[in-house]
């Protein structure tokens, strides 16, 4: 379809790409977060380096906050993360019971303002720093459900030439389900990080992640 976001083409290269580690391994890990809490939707944990991505668990629905945050949590301090993004749609509780864990993950709204003016929303915003990093050289797993995450999302023609992606409600009028695999690596460009110095006396390293990105004159905040 002309209204395809992301070419199926882009995605195949990517997911027979390989990278050596000396090629990501000096980038800040990012943690994204898609929760579920309803229907056949999943919830999904990946990890950003670079231009290396892997899934590190995908979920059926749940709705126990305190478990997941747990799960999250030893996630993050296996792989020493840099940052935490969570979708906020049903990530506000997990982010909270972290946050009584010393944690200082962050909070995304996919419906929040654009860093970039040629981007309707947060979403878009995400989902087009995705598409260029796969041009770019982006490296994801052989993953059959992730790959048609990523190719299912049509745009919506705008006058003033904005990007904005179709809703998943009307993704799922299309029969094309949520891409909740996709989300958690669109979640990874939410905001810019730094590699964390290991100076960082709370758990886990995305304490930080404030500091980093208000560096780097992005927006940024602690919750």
């Amino acid at each position: 379809s002309f209204k395809q976001f992301i070419s199926e083409a882009d995605v195949e290269v990517a997911g027979n790409r390989y990278l050596k580690k000396t090629q990501y391994n000096f980038a800040p890990k990012v943690i994204g977060v898609d929760p579920s809490w309803s229907g056949d939707d999943e919830f999904v944990i990946g990890m950003r380096q670079g231009l290396y991505y892997k899934q590190l668990a995908t979920f059926p629905k749940n709705d126990n906050d305190v478990e997941m945050a747990n799960i999250i949590a030893r996630f993050e301090d296996d792989e020493k993360a840099d940052a935490v993004m969570v979708d906020g749609g049903f990530g506000t509780g997990i982010v909270s019971v972290g946050k009584t864990m010393g944690r200082t993950w962050q909070i995304i709204w996919f419906s929040a303002k654009s860093p970039d003016q040629g981007c309707l929303n947060l979403r878009a915003h995400m989902w087009n720093e995705t598409k260029k990093w796969l041009k770019d050289g982006g490296c994801i797993p052989k993953d059959d459900i992730l790959h048609q995450d990523l190719i299912g999302p049509e745009t919506v023609p705008r006058v003033d030439g904005k990007i904005q992606l179709e809703s998943k409600e009307d993704m799922k009028r299309r029969d094309i389900p949520s891409p909740n695999r996709a989300d958690a690596l669109a979640l990874t460009f939410a905001m810019p990080v730094v590699k964390v110095d290991q100076i960082e006396d709370r758990p886990g390293g995305a304490g930080n992640v404030a500091l980093n990105t208000a560096a780097l004159g992005a927006p940024a905040w602690l919750v």
